[in-house]
């Protein structure tokens, strides 16, 4: 039987049923309220005939229920929904107040609704303990209960083949993450136009008021969070993402985003561990932003797989196939970048980051302007159609949007590639001048130019003015831990040239 017929109504897809009580009141002058009604809801969870104040939610697409219950410690079970017996009982009666002195009675309606485990051996409790265990394992086991929202490609439990490499590659990825957000985030969410009036182009940094108005590079969220990842990484010689939440959540967030926040209420005041925290279903792009980093894994560990660390680093927070697959096209893109001699002539890498994404998306379709369908096409159709039409960065932009929407985030990036990889600081001055969010996309271009050009790929005077904060006074961490970098990574010996 469907819950639909059980309950009245149909949930959502994964809707946590909680109890609340509501209220019904008709005010009367500014401070008397008089109650009309109450309405309770009240949820009760019944295993081996023994009944548990919890929450569960209903995924009927899945055929899966996921029940939340603290007995000795919490758990969280995920259990078919062949298992489960609903039901719903409406109570009503009645109750007695006052009004101006005035006895009265208004009715008290409950409605309990109830999730009975009629199999036992068929709950299986996901309040997992990874101590101990690779990310590959992790990743495994959060794939299988679906607690990852997204597909599970096969390649991301491998390691991409590993050739010779100059580590000033890493260096040039690293300094063009601080360097596009620091150039962007000054004049960040601004149409092109309006930025244009007020800023004249932009090719350095703006007058900063928190540095004195002087035209020095500050940090916003990308920055800190991208370097928040690398000393993580350079801490435990491997990406524990257990200990990246608690980074994230140690330390006050420059212009931090809707998804972050949400992530550090579960985290923080909800205490949902950190592989529940995640927004599910979230498509910002504050995971793409900060995943660069997890390339210097495979350079200093040997055992370490760049594409589940970036499965998980991106599903703590943003937890979607969306944001998952564009996490792992970038990583990959940017993996190849590090190898390429030249700037690449063909524009493969739009294909193949295309069908990365398509491979955690599945056949879900998607829209962006005048274009739906499945990820690959609309990627592909949106640049192809810019690229025959010749469309400058602004009329792109205007076209398809560069806000913080990941799909938007991810065409303006590759477009920008497309026209400008020959040349990387007009890569980055594009990106900050005629795209909406810019300090993340020229902080993502900056990335992408890194990796290819080292860094040369930047001005030494965006060199020399960046002060190299992650956070109020530490002027000159990003430089530091980009030296502790390169000597890791020289020092672990690995295709290093």
């Amino acid at each position: 039987m469907r819950l639909l017929d059980i309950f009245g109504w149909r949930p959502k897809d994964g809707a946590v049923y909680v109890e609340h009580e509501s209220v019904k009141q008709q005010v009367v002058g500014q401070k008397v309220y008089k109650i009309i009604e109450v309405v309770r809801r009240k949820v009760e969870v019944v295993i081996d005939g023994k009944a548990y104040s919890g929450l569960f939610s209903v995924n009927e697409m899945e055929g899966t229920c996921r029940i939340q219950l603290r007995t000795d410690r919490l758990h969280r079970f995920i259990v078919p929904l062949s298992a489960i017996r609903f039901s719903r009982k409406i109570t009503k009666e009645s109750a007695k107040a006052y009004y101006y002195n005035v006895e009265y009675t208004y009715p008290v309606i409950t409605a309990l609704y109830r999730a009975e485990v009629i199999d036992s051996s068929m709950l299986r409790d996901t309040a997992y303990n990874f101590e101990g265990l690779s990310n590959e394992e992790i990743a495994r086991t959060l794939f299988r209960d679906g607690v990852i929202a997204a597909g599970e490609p096969a390649f991301i439990y491998e390691r991409p083949p590993m050739m010779p490499f100059d580590p000033s590659r890493i260096e040039g990825m690293l300094l063009g993450i601080a360097i596009g957000d620091s150039l962007g985030n000054t004049s960040e969410s601004m149409a092109s136009d309006e930025r244009q009036r007020k800023h004249g182009l932009i090719t350095d940094y703006l007058p900063n008021r928190h540095a004195g108005m002087r035209r020095v590079g500050l940090p916003s969220d990308d920055t800190q969070l991208s370097f928040d990842t690398l000393k993580v990484i350079l801490e435990n010689n491997r990406l524990d993402v257990r200990k990246l939440a608690r980074a994230f959540a140690s330390h006050r967030i420059f212009g931090i985003g809707g998804t972050v926040k949400q992530f550090l209420r579960n985290y923080k005041i909800r205490r949902e561990p950190w592989y529940y925290a995640g927004v599910v279903g979230s498509v910002g792009n504050g995971a793409l932003m900060r995943i660069a980093p997890v390339l210097v894994t495979q350079f200093i560990n040997p055992y370490e797989k760049i594409y589940v660390d970036a499965v998980l680093a991106t599903a703590l927070t943003h937890n979607s196939s969306l944001a998952v697959g564009s996490s792992v096209a970038f990583v990959r893109m940017l993996n190849g970048f590090l190898y390429t001699r030249d700037p690449p002539g063909s524009l493969n890498f739009i294909d193949e980051f295309a069908e990365t994404v398509e491979a955690f998306t599945g056949g879900a379709k998607f829209e962006l302007s005048h274009l739906s369908g499945r990820i690959s096409d609309v990627l592909k159709g949106a640049l192809r159609e810019g690229l025959s039409k010749g469309m400058s960065i602004k009329e792109f932009s205007e076209r398809f949007g560069s806000s913080g929407h990941l799909l938007e985030t991810d065409i303006s990036m590759l477009y920008i590639l497309a026209n400008y990889m020959a040349n990387p600081q007009e890569a980055i001055i594009q990106a900050v001048n005629y795209t909406y969010d810019n300090d993340t996309i020229a902080s993502i271009v900056g990335a992408a130019v890194g990796a290819l050009y080292g860094r040369r790929a930047f001005r030494e005077s965006w060199i020399r003015g960046l002060l190299g904060r992650i956070r109020e006074y530490d002027d000159g961490t990003v430089f530091d831990l980009i030296n502790e970098t390169i000597e890791r990574i020289r020092g672990a010996g690995l295709f290093v040239v």
